[in-house]
């Protein structure tokens, strides 16, 4: 009888156990080896499954060492670069590499990339442009493939094709010396918009946009714009003149009356850019306002933009 419970004791714990399970077994509920672990912003189920120093946090492995105050600015430098000040957003990061950097604590790339991204958004400076390119790259030399801070990195980098920026040298394995190599490419004329806005807008303003944006002086004002941006390397111009329209009462009672318009002188500073564009536009904008023949006074500052 005991020899028949002895086999039954043994029957059932084997039956609890796997003679197949081993430590690197999924199903034996042992972490995988150090080499199967994930890396810093790959996915995770658990901590267990993330490499040394790190955490899981929403299905991602993410470091432990941070800087407080390191944060809190990069936290202001994204609200700030989504209310559009991009200047402030990139101080606000470069404040918050600056508290890392003081705290000895090795900066996260997602703070790099976010500052990388802030700086290629204010590319209209080549200085940031050309930053902004360095700091992604870095950026993206140390996210992996497939996280979304790299597609974040890549989308920012795109704009920079613009500026100049050669994708070529994205694909080395360090941060190169410069990116901005190729020229900025110059919008299609196409695609300009010539506007006139004034302040304050006379009641004929309609008649006077119309005017200066008819097919004709279109072509004049684009004229400016091509110098322009040749001379500036800027995608838009805007130029404000002073005008008035007076009301002339002719000396003899045969001759109707009449308005006469003037516009008052540049204050632009010859030998510029600026200077260029507001002569060239002031030199296709005098004579189509004195032939549009504006019957109203006025006084104000029309603005005419092409971008």
């Amino acid at each position: 009888m005991r020899a028949v419970l002895l086999t039954v004791v043994l029957g059932v714990l084997g039956a609890g156990c796997d003679s197949k399970a081993s430590a690197t077994d999924p199903q034996a509920g042992v972490v995988a080896k150090p080499e199967q672990k994930s890396k810093e912003y790959e996915s995770c189920g658990a901590s267990m499954h993330c490499g040394d120093e790190l955490r899981c946090f929403d299905n991602t492995c993410r470091r432990l060492a941070r800087s407080t105050v390191g944060d809190f600015y990069a936290a202001q430098g994204a609200a700030m670069r989504e209310k559009g000040d991009l200047e402030g957003a990139i101080a606000a990061y470069a404040a918050a590499l600056g508290h890392y950097d003081s705290e000895r604590v090795p900066l996260p790339p997602d703070v790099d990339c976010a500052y990388g991204g802030a700086l290629a958004a204010a590319k209209t400076r080549k200085s940031h442009a050309e930053l902004g390119a360095r700091v992604l790259h870095r950026c993206l030399l140390a996210v992996p493939a497939g996280s979304a801070l790299r597609d974040k990195a890549l989308a920012d980098l795109v704009p920079l094709v613009d500026a100049g920026l050669d994708p070529l040298l994205l694909g080395g394995q360090k941060v190169a010396d410069l990116y901005l190599t190729k020229g900025p490419t110059k919008p299609s004329t196409d695609k300009l918009v010539v506007s006139v806005t004034g302040a304050p807008a006379p009641k004929n303003m309609q008649a006077i946009s119309d005017t200066l944006t008819a097919p004709g002086m279109r072509a004049a004002l684009v004229a400016c714009w091509d110098q322009y941006n040749t001379a500036a390397k800027k995608d838009a111009v805007a130029v404000t003149i002073g005008v008035k329209s007076s009301f002339v009462q002719p000396e003899y009672e045969d001759d109707s009356p009449y308005y006469v318009m003037k516009l008052e002188p540049s204050v632009m500073p010859p030998g510029t850019p600026e200077g260029a564009a507001d002569a060239c536009i002031r030199q296709a904008v005098e004579p189509a306002l004195k032939a549009a023949k504006i019957a109203e006074a006025f006084t104000t500052k029309l603005t005419v933009s092409i971008k």
